[in-house]
């Protein structure tokens, strides 16, 4: 007895082929989406974590700035020299979109207090207090009580690199602000302006006053130029300027802080210590109101040839 043995006919085989290409295709564009899912969800969560550590790290410099000294500057009109740094500022607060060239004010500049020697012991090394009768040779003396400035001293050389020093005799002195003052308001002599910190016109100092130490609780004035004097004071040994630069090849910008420089000893921020802090930035924006600083920060991670994700944080600075 012959057994005959059943085969697939050729409508069969084509109908499994078909359906075999039709799973392939469909498994393949899965496969597919599922890889382009990964990258897209990587470059999102490094853009998003170096955002977010880039503008913490803006926060917590702005966190102990000195109240009326944040400025933005446009730096390319003029030109930058030295001579002519700070002839187009304005107010970060008096910043607003209907001014002529807005766009150019990019970089924010301002006078950060000491907050490490203020803050390192359970008692402030100093004391924020100031003493002054103003009769003899006191008048170039103030008390400070309850301070410990050798400390203080110790604390600012390690953190500029032994550039500034309290020490009599130094060229790189640390200052201090007086804070019973707005220096923003109306008032020609002590409204704050780059060219009280000697950068313009260094016979106008009033808003800042270079300090050595006398000993640990009296500070010395070492300039005989004016000042107004309040019971309280801040002590800066730098100001920061954050500065976005761009880059040629990619159209986007390298957002740079800049620090360990002191304008009361004629130094502009090129002079201070250059830190990157995040590549390809496409959007920095910041307003101050009512003391509030708002600031915007997106930066683009790209994911293969013009491909490219963005992500954005905003912080408020309330102090």
């Amino acid at each position: 007895m012959i057994k005959i043995k059943k085969a697939f006919s050729l409508i069969e085989v084509i109908f499994v082929l078909v359906i075999l290409g039709i799973v392939a295709s469909i498994s393949s564009q899965i496969i597919v989406q599922v890889y382009e899912n990964y990258i897209t969800q990587k470059a999102l969560y490094t853009s998003t974590t170096k955002t977010e550590i880039a503008i913490n790290q803006i926060v917590n410099r702005l966190t102990f700035v000195i109240d009326g000294t944040t400025i933005s500057k446009d730096p390319l009109t003029p030109p930058y020299t030295k001579d002519n740094e700070n002839k187009n500022w304005i107010a970060l607060k008096n910043l607003d979109i209907t001014l002529p060239n807005f766009k150019r004010f990019t970089t924010i500049e301002w006078i950060g207090y000491d907050n490490d020697s203020f803050s390192a012991g359970q008692v402030p090394y100093w004391s924020g207090l100031a003493n002054y009768d103003g009769s003899g040779i006191s008048r170039k003396i103030f008390e400070t009580p309850g301070s410990r400035l050798d400390l203080v001293n110790t604390i600012i050389g390690n953190l500029s690199d032994n550039k500034v020093s309290l020490t009599v005799g130094s060229t790189q002195l640390p200052a201090v602000i007086f804070t019973g003052v707005n220096y923003l308001d109306t008032t020609p002599a002590i409204k704050y302006d780059p060219a009280c910190m000697g950068l313009v016109n260094e016979n106008n100092t009033t808003c800042i006053s270079r300090v050595s130490m006398n000993d640990n609780t009296n500070f010395n004035f070492p300039d005989e130029k004016p000042k107004t004097i309040y019971e309280r004071y801040k002590l800066a040994w730098s100001a920061y300027a954050l500065v976005p630069e761009e880059d040629t090849t990619t159209g986007l910008f390298n957002l740079n802080l800049y620090s360990n420089y002191q304008p009361w000893n004629n130094e502009t921020y090129k002079d201070g210590d250059k830190n990157l802090l995040i590549n390809n930035v496409s959007v920095l924006k910041f307003t101050e109101n009512g003391g509030v600083i708002q600031l915007k920060l997106c930066v683009s991670e790209n994911i293969g040839k013009d491909y490219n994700i963005s992500s954005c944080k905003e912080k408020a600075i309330i102090r």
